[in-house]
């Protein structure tokens, strides 16, 4: 339903995105909102004369007023939802772990909580918080003017097939941030003389230049 009315954490998320800028494409495809929606609250919200910066710091019940909220939704009083939010912290932290999947942590929630979310739904409230509590910007990017490089977080492996020895091997990663063209090489290893061998492969296969290290 294109116009339904959203809980004040989904308000309060619209504003963050709006005031960083973004587009209502940008913020519908992160929030899941319709973009109808966005555009009815973005009306009232310029109604109001007031700076997006300066509806964010206003109370629960002044917002409401203002978006046409008569009270908290229903899910807000629920203590499925109270139960939940008071984890939220620990979950987030729990999904920097190394194998942590929104799965296990469902499946350890709903055994210690059995009259919980089901698995959707705790999913959809998990994206909304870690959304509303992370700090989004929007970058726009030049043609030409940018190459980011990093390593792969998790090393892949070959096998010696003298041996039969499973060999990690760093992955190095470059994008052009504008088009999103990318080159991808698997190293020995992340020393100096590695990476910049892998740079002037990087700029060999983009067509650009190359890169003087010091390797010695």
């Amino acid at each position: 339903m294109a116009n339904k009315l959203l809980n004040m954490n989904k308000v309060r998320q619209l504003l963050l995105f709006l005031e960083r800028g973004a587009s209502q494409r940008l913020v519908a495809r992160e929030t899941g909102t319709n973009r109808k929606t966005i555009a009815t609250y973005l009306d009232k919200f310029n109604q109001t004369g007031l700076s997006f910066t300066q509806l964010l710091v206003l109370d629960d019940r002044k917002l409401e007023g203002i978006v046409g909220l008569t009270g908290p939704q229903a899910e807000e009083t629920d203590p499925r939802k109270v139960h939940f939010n008071s984890l939220i912290g620990l979950h987030t932290y729990e999904l920097t772990k190394k194998g942590v999947t929104r799965l296990l942590l469902w499946q350890e929630y709903i055994k210690d909580y059995p009259e919980g979310f089901q698995y959707s739904r705790f999913c959809e409230l998990l994206q909304e918080q870690q959304k509303l509590n992370s700090a989004v910007m929007y970058f726009e990017h030049q043609p030409g003017t940018l190459l980011q490089v990093d390593f792969a977080g998790t090393p892949l492996h070959y096998a010696d097939q003298s041996t039969g020895e499973l060999i990690a091997c760093p992955v190095f990663i470059a994008v052009l941030p504008f088009s999103g063209y990318g080159y991808v090489e698997a190293l020995p290893n992340a020393k100096l003389p590695q990476v910049v061998k892998a740079l002037n492969n990087t700029l060999d296969y983009f067509g650009g230049g190359s890169v003087r290290g010091q390797v010695g």
